[in-house]
């Protein structure tokens, strides 16, 4: 493919877009809703959160929660191995980390296995 990149469409070139298939409008709205539900955490829950599980996403005094929120999402984004991680450890014991986060991750990341 990159040989071919001088000479490809940019439609070509765009792998991750390819293996995605279509989310049912439905499903789009319980993910936007339990997003909602993750943003109102507050910023020491998400903190903790990171803490307890290791991630290794910095943060800085200045943050807002929204900007924690977006460094998690991003990571976990980015790296299979961290959302299937978390997703086992948070349905095969008790967190420190508040039951609302807990269950609201735990619900995003329910579909890992289709990834």
């Amino acid at each position: 493919m990159l040989e071919r990149a001088p000479d490809a469409d940019m439609d070509e070139l765009s792998i991750a877009d390819r293996n995605l298939a279509p989310v049912a409008t439905s499903q789009i709205a319980v993910n936007v809703s339990t997003l909602a539900e993750l943003a109102r955490i507050d910023k020491q829950q998400w903190l903790e959160f990171i803490r307890e599980y290791h991630l290794p996403i910095e943060t800085r005094p200045r943050d807002a929660t929204r900007d924690i929120l977006g460094k998690v999402l991003t990571y976990l984004e980015s790296n299979s191995e961290a959302r299937q991680s978390l997703k086992e450890r948070a349905t095969k014991r008790m967190s420190e980390t508040s039951p609302e986060l807990m269950r609201a991750f735990a619900f995003l990341l329910k579909d890992l296995n289709k990834d």
